[in-house]
């Protein structure tokens, strides 16, 4: 099946830079995201941690690049071992997880153990959903960062182990369990003092 998130006759996602070698897109991409998520870092991108504002997480970080950014996609998607939210849930989805976000106060107050463990649980669901056609990972871990400041908590996702992340982030999709996520992101929390 063709995907209409890329050039025509190849597998290089559209891009406002109009590179169409993928691996020259996914160097400039990283050069130009990394920019973008250390601004991100340096400030506030407001909202109200709904689906709106993770969508202006999208944007912010991917809009230099892709027309598309800052909307939820619509095709599906999955890598080794993970099939994602249809896409026409997405927008349900999304808004029911941040929906609990909120129930559960902003992980406000939390101590460190517990806000470890509900931050799995967030990162663990929102992954699930993997809105955006590319940058999901990175745009959940800037909202999160955000999240996490609000709450008291550095979130140093150079930390973060990328094959425990994999596994973590596995495992969720595919049973619900969050033990290997908290695992994974216990070393990223650190409490702001």
């Amino acid at each position: 099946m063709t995907d209409p998130y890329c050039w025509p006759g190849t597998d290089c996602l559209a891009n406002e830079l109009g590179l169409r070698d993928a691996a020259a897109l996914r160097d400039a991409e990283f050069r130009l995201v990394s920019i973008r998520d250390v601004q991100a870092a340096r400030t506030i991108i407001p909202g109200n941690y709904g689906l709106g504002h993770l969508q202006a997480f999208h944007r912010h970080l991917f809009g230099d690049l892709y027309k598309w950014a800052g909307q939820t996609r619509t095709v599906d998607i999955s890598k080794p071992g993970a099939r994602f939210c249809h896409w026409r849930f997405i927008d349900d989805q999304v808004s029911t997880v941040l929906t609990g976000l909120s129930e559960d106060g902003f992980l406000l107050g939390l101590r460190r153990e517990a806000f470890v463990e509900s931050l799995a649980h967030y990162y663990g669901e929102l992954n699930v959903c993997h809105p955006f056609r590319e940058g999901n990972g990175r745009t959940l871990r800037a909202f999160l960062r955000q999240l996490g400041a609000a709450a008291g908590y550095l979130l140093d996702w150079s930390e973060l182990d990328a094959a425990d992340n994999i596994d973590a982030c596995v495992q969720h999709l595919n049973t619900g369990e969050t033990d290997l996520l908290k695992a994974a992101l216990d070393p990223v929390v650190r409490r702001i003092s």
